[in-house]
Order: C-alpha cells, then structure tokens, then sequence
C-alpha cells in the first residue's frame, strides 16, 4: 500500500512432467536444471524496508521442497509495475508474482494470471475477504495482508491536554481537538502529499458510516458514491473548514517520510496510518502511544476500525512451473509462514485458522477487530484499475478548496469510477 487476465492454466500431469524433466526452459524464464526446478517469484515486499520475513519463509519452503530452488526478486513498488507489464507481455514474467488488488484486477483481465479456485487455501479465506482475491466469481490470488489502519494516538500530549481518554466518537474527537487548538498542541495529522493520508481518513469514516457491503454492490449498479458518501466528504469538510486541519498545508507533506516522523516526533497527537509503522513507532517514538479504532460514528457508537486489503500471491498463467508455482503460494498460506509474514508485518489475519498477532500498542484496534467492529476497505472492490487514484484526486481538491460542493464531488466520482462488472 506504500503504495494489471483470462487464461492457460497449465494441466496437472503436464505440471508433474515439467517438474520431472531435466533443463526444460519455460516462458517465465524458469528452468530445471539438474533435475532441481527453479522458481521464479518476483514481490514488491521482502527487501528495502519491508522484509516481511520472506528470505527466512523462501528457505524454509526450499527445505521442505528440495527439489525446487526458489529465484526471488524484490522490486520496489514505484517501479514493480513497469518491471512486470513489459515481462508479461514477452512471455517472460516470474513463475510467482505477488499482487495487489488494483495488479489484480489489471493482470487477470489482461490474461495473465492463473484461476486459483481449486486450491486448498481458497476454503480457509475470511469470506469477508473473498471479494477481493476474486474476479468473476473466481479467485485468483492468495491475500496474506489484511492491515489494520487507524487512529494512532499519543498518549503523553493526550495528558498534558487534560484527555483522559482516545475518543470514541466523532463528536468526541471534534472536542479533543478543539481543546488541543486551545492549548497550541497539534490535533490530527493528516499529511497528503498525492491524497494517500485523505484517503484512509475517509475510508475510517466509511467503515463508521457506510454500508460495509457497499462496494460489494458497485459493479452491478446498486451502489453509488452520491447516495451514500455525503456523511463522508462532510466530515472531512467538518475539520477543514473548522480550523481543525490545514488542508493546503498538508497537501504539501508526504505521509510516508515527513508524516512518520512528525508523529514519531512528538508533534501530533493523532495520526491516521497502517499497523506496519508500528515497529517504527515502537522503536523510534520516546512517548506512550495506541492504535486504536477511528472514531467516526455519531454518539454512542462505538468507533470501527477498517483495513487495508494489501498484499497477495498468484500465479504466472504462463508459467511452465504450474505445480511448484502453486505449491509455493499454498506454502504461505500454511501457518507457521503466515505467521511469520504476519508478525513482521503487523497485520491481521486473512484465513480463519490462523490468529492474528497480538500488539500492545494495537489493542484497541484489535479488540475491534475481533469484536467485528470493522469494515474492510471499500474502495479497492469495484473493478476499475484506477479507482483508488480517482478518488484521492477529488480528496485533494478538496484539501485545496474545503468549500466545494458535496453533491458535485460525489458525482463526479461516479463519473470517474465507471462501474465494470467483472466478465
């Protein structure tokens, strides 16, 4: 997140041949040599700055299969789609491509991706998850990141206010940071530099506002962004306009660089941002802070926290390696390798035989989680590949001018976002 399919799908007993035959090149550029099958995988986690454990899963996946040798390669993600678009149009791409839901989305209509429903892992998905491992009812990837997001607090600026407590509601919250202003200590960080840190402010308050099943129904035509996001871009517009948050200014900061470290840095008091800072914050931050559940429901409620559909594993529909491709993404689906994928990542859990891990700073966040008060991201459902960039470019229009017209905004996104049932 710090952060494109129909076809070939490789028959089992030619898989088991391929697997079997000595130097036999294949079109995704793996081979066997030696009677050991290389394979390929290419991700845009397990190097730089998100290991995620992956070098330790690939051995242990080369140990318990020792006749495949695994060829990772880790591409950053501003540039894994230009290494992956010209590979899989010259038949040359990895055996194993990890994904995300917009690469999906793009790939499987473009041919490229395998039709995973048979495997083992599929019945073990959170059926709250299926939508968005699927196309057409299919599945295509196995999702292993399901990333809380929500409302970092700092505790210690929290005290010195005089708060007692992280809010649970919007009205609360609008309170604290009103008593925050008063006291020249800073409220909400919402940095958003190209609309990222906007946008999981407004998918927080979707999760305490909308339907959850909304953007289940927005390809067949039964959702819209006009008849159900007004609360949305109103509560946004409520801390714009309010003095509460300085949208030209934080138009201006990358959340990802400037944001981290302003919050690590003691300057706010609120941050919305992933579970997968939170070793960071842990590490880096000299006051007590939580995640916890966004508040964005009216009195009374109780707050939900959403989460961030983020990275997943499918297979190359051109690949020679069928068999080895798909016994590999049914390797971290098992659950001493997703827990381990998940513990480095600090996300949820995707399958309902594998418990999340626990975090005492993510908590609250959890506890909601586990209480089904949560809501998964709504955003990344329709088909459209360009959804996600459509509706931050309208967020920061809005930063810029918090006076624009609700109704306006809505309708042009869904002019913007055409509704594409899957074929």
């Amino acid at each position: 997140m710090r952060t494109r399919p129909r076809l070939l799908t490789a028959a089992a007993a030619a898989s088991a041949l391929v697997l079997g035959l000595a130097a036999c090149s294949s079109s995704s550029g793996s081979a066997t040599v030696g009677g050991r099958t290389t394979l390929t995988v290419v991700g845009f986690e397990g190097g730089g700055n998100e290991i995620a454990d992956i070098p330790a899963i690939n051995a242990a996946f080369e140990k318990a299969h020792p006749d495949v040798k695994v060829d990772y390669k880790y591409v950053a993600n501003t540039e894994y789609d230009a290494y992956n678009n010209t590979r899989l149009a010259a038949g040359t791409a990895a055996d194993v491509l990890m994904v995300n839901k917009s690469r999906l989305t793009t790939w499987q209509q473009q041919g490229f991706l395998a039709d995973l429903s048979d495997q083992p892992w599929v019945k073990r998905t959170m059926p709250s998850l299926a939508p968005y491992t699927q196309v057409g009812g299919k599945t295509y990837d196995f999702v292993q990141q399901n990333i809380p997001i929500g409302l970092y607090a700092n505790m210690s600026l929290l005290k010195q206010a005089g708060i007692t407590q992280v809010p649970r509601t919007w009205p609360e919250l609008l309170a604290a940071l009103q008593t925050l202003k008063a006291k020249n200590i800073g409220g909400l960080e919402i940095p958003n530099l190209k609309g990222w840190d906007a946008e999981q402010v407004s998918l927080a308050l979707a999760a305490n506002l909308v339907d959850p099943a909304w953007g289940s129904g927005y390809d067949n035509g039964g959702s819209t962004w006009a008849a159900s996001w007004s609360p949305v871009i109103d509560h946004l517009k409520q801390l714009l306009t309010g003095g509460l948050v300085d949208g030209k200014t934080m138009n201006g900061i990358d959340p990802f660089s400037q944001g981290v470290a302003g919050f690590t840095a003691g300057k706010w008091a609120f941050y919305v941002d992933g579970a997968w800072d939170l070793t960071h914050y842990q590490q880096a931050a000299t006051f007590d802070f939580t995640l916890n559940p966004f508040p964005g429901g009216p009195a009374g409620s109780k707050p939900k926290t959403f989460t961030f559909i983020g990275s997943g594993w499918s297979v190359n529909a051109a690949s020679k390696q069928q068999q080895a491709a798909k016994e590999y993404v049914d390797f971290m689906s098992q659950p001493a390798q997703d827990s381990a994928y998940l513990k480095a990542e600090s996300c949820f859990s995707t399958l309902t035989d594998v418990p999340s891990p626990q975090v005492p700073q993510a908590a609250p966040v959890a506890a909601a989680f586990a209480a089904g008060d949560t809501s998964p991201s709504q955003v990344e459902v329709p088909n459209y590949p360009n959804s996600e960039d459509k509706f931050t470019a309208q967020l920061n229009s809005l930063f810029n001018d918090p006076g624009m017209d609700t109704g306006s905004l809505l309708a042009q996104l869904d002019k913007d976002i055409p509704k594409t049932p899957a074929k």
